[in-house]
């Protein structure tokens, strides 16, 4: 759906990193993140036992450990109220207003103990307490429009995003506040290792022996909104396709046709792309197929254009990893500053060619694309700019 830009004028996030945009920041250029061992279930016989946790100072005295049921909403929580809380700084607005009419979109791939629609509804009507409900005491009372969950794999956070925009554009909500959270569970850990997605040497995106994935939790949030004074970015459009050929490997063609949605979407030129935030789990086909993508759609282009993976410093933050890298890429845009990859000293041969930020550009850039792929074969682009 084409539409006019949305000002992005809040973030809040909880990342292996640590608490907050500098903290993201410092991770993403070198920092470290809080990699340590599954402790919370068995995985011993998985071939991979590290994951990222959010630290405990940054979670805060008191906040359930990982495992726990109430983790996953305790996380959010967090994140949505520093996000919305940023945004009343920026923009000199309340956090409450009833005049605002406020939606929450979730990006996640764990149903388990996650509050329906419906639940939230309940909750802010105060129709029910929703007796030993893990997550009632984290709910925040902000939300008066609509709630909608994604859950479409890797690329949920990233839909997410997309789904606020259109939110706005429609009308439907004056403020979309869009969360990709995730924790380290069983479930995902035990079924992504059984396909061989795991590795023990954790995310090496571009170099020549990647191998695969390490998990990491995060909550990441951004706030949307129609119009605003000195925002942070703007989000100019995003696009999707649902193609691939096996449905753990992301199909060149099917990327590339959500990368041109995007830009149509946005009404973007790729040759305004001065930055790309790219999913690059470190995977063996996964690379591969994004760069051949970005390859088709950016042409000649491609390498003087900085292609990054936050993935190599954050681990994949499953749900999160959309949103989180849509704030790395924001961040990229408000500072001016490119990070480079993390990582790959023996980059695969084929892209010695390519920038995976490694140098500063001449000029910041003005326009950034960042990409999300899942399993299945869901592909989303989203178009960032300095400028509407």
């Amino acid at each position: 759906m084409s539409g006019p830009a949305v000002a992005v004028t809040g973030v809040g996030v909880l990342s292996p990193g640590g608490a907050g945009a500098d903290a993201l920041w410092r991770a993403c250029a070198g920092g470290g993140a809080a990699f340590r061992p599954v402790e919370h279930f068995d995985v011993s016989r998985t071939g991979a036992h590290l994951a990222g946790f959010v630290p405990e100072e940054a979670t805060g005295p008191g906040a359930p450990p990982p495992g726990h049921p109430a983790r996953l909403p305790c996380l959010l929580h967090r994140a949505t109220g520093d996000a919305v809380a940023d945004a009343a700084r920026r923009t000199g607005t309340a956090v409450r207003d009833p005049a605002v009419r406020t939606a929450l979109v979730l990006g996640t791939t764990d149903n388990g103990g996650f509050p329906s629609a419906a639940d939230w509804r309940a909750w802010r009507e105060g129709r029910t307490t929703v007796p030993g409900a893990a997550w009632e005491p984290y709910a925040p009372p902000v939300w008066d429009g609509p709630v909608v969950q994604v859950g479409n794999a890797s690329a949920a956070g990233a839909t997410a995003l997309g789904v606020g925009a259109d939110l706005l554009r429609d009308g439907v909500a004056d403020r979309v506040v869009v969360c990709g959270v995730d924790t380290v569970t069983e479930t995902a850990f035990q079924g992504l290792a059984s396909l061989r997605t795991l590795s023990p040497a954790g995310c090496r995106p571009f170099a020549a022996r990647r191998s695969g994935i390490r998990i990491s939790e995060c909550a990441a949030a951004l706030v949307l909104e129609r119009a605003a004074d000195a925002p942070l970015a703007h989000l100019r459009g995003w696009g999707s396709s649902n193609e691939a050929s096996q449905a753990a490997r992301p199909d060149p063609e099917g990327v590339a046709k959500a990368v041109r949605r995007a830009l149509a979407d946005a009404g973007t030129d790729p040759a305004e792309i001065g930055y790309v935030n790219a999913h690059a789990a470190g995977t063996r086909h996964g690379d591969a197929a994004e760069l051949e993508a970005l390859g088709e759609v950016l042409g000649e282009r491609l390498p003087f254009v900085p292609v990054v993976s936050s993935k190599a410093a954050l681990g994949h933050c499953q749900g999160a990893a959309g949103t989180v890298e849509a704030i790395v890429t924001v961040l990229t845009l408000h500072r001016g500053e490119v990070l480079a990859t993390l990582g790959p000293a023996e980059r695969d041969p084929r892209w010695d060619h390519l920038d995976f930020g490694g140098k500063q550009p001449d000029r910041p850039p003005s326009a950034a694309l960042t990409l999300s792929c899942g399993l299945g074969g869901s592909n989303v682009a989203v178009v960032f700019g300095r400028d509407a």
